[in-house]
């Protein structure tokens, strides 16, 4: 069985990159088998087209070093949480079985980011029941990172992406259409702002602020982390 260590949804292709790319270039440094699965092609989107954002997404998956990449090919622009889309969620997090896994924010300005977020908590909840049939042994990670989409939060913990800042920017820009305004003729839209890469450098600074380092990525849990031993922690009071 060709395990994961770890699962990034991304409602459309280049929304994992935005809100943990840092993270998981971070942990495929150190030799985790990360893997991103996108929930829709993208075909709603104002530029380029569902075959491009394919095209671009595989050129963004080797920078950030990914194992692999998969996308469940749900209706872009109607992310619902039926039966259908809840199963092809768990069959794939029952087929790579990953320790853990990252989903966007469940307050978002784009529906389909918020609706996702609920879709991919409640597949992970199912692809624990073993009676919930898919050919495949229940399974569900431990584990469920939140990561920013429009909406900010106050994080559960930061991740230091100082190093890795740079090819998280590479990766998100290898999506030529949805951030180059000159990649293509046609209407331009937020992202083809002159302010956003602005706007993502300023998010990773000021999160990378809160922990005393240049660059950061913030997560967000639900319920409380259980420690062991408080001298583990990574933090300083003063």
């Amino acid at each position: 069985m060709d395990q994961a260590d770890v699962i990034a949804f991304g409602t459309h292709p280049d929304d994992a990159e935005i809100g943990c790319g840092g993270v998981l270039i971070k942990l495929a440094d150190k030799g985790l088998k990360t893997v991103i699965v996108d929930l829709v092609r993208g075909e709603m989107g104002t530029r380029g087209s569902a075959d491009i954002r394919a095209q671009e997404a595989a050129a963004s998956s080797e920078i950030l070093s990914l194992h692999d990449r998969d996308n469940l090919e749900l209706q872009d622009g109607h992310i619902v949480a039926t039966m259908e889309a809840k199963r092809k969620v768990v069959e794939v997090l029952r087929r790579w079985r990953p320790k853990a896994i990252f989903l966007p924010y469940w307050k978002d300005r784009h529906p389909d980011h918020a609706n996702a977020s609920r879709l991919i908590y409640e597949a992970t909840f199912l692809s624990g029941l073993i009676r919930f049939d898919t050919d495949q042994e229940a399974y569900r990670p431990k584990q469920l990172f939140y990561y920013m989409g429009w909406y900010e939060f106050a994080p559960t913990f930061v991740v230091d992406i100082t190093e890795q800042a740079e090819r998280k920017l590479q990766a998100i820009y290898a999506f030529e259409t949805q951030f180059n305004p000159d990649a293509e003729r046609g209407p331009q839209t937020r992202l083809t702002s002159p302010t956003t890469d602005w706007l993502i450098r300023s998010r990773m600074a000021h999160f990378g602020s809160q922990i005393r380092c240049k660059y950061g990525e913030a997560f967000l849990i639900r319920g409380h982390m259980e420690v062991e031993n408080p001298l583990d922690l990574s933090f300083e009071s003063f």
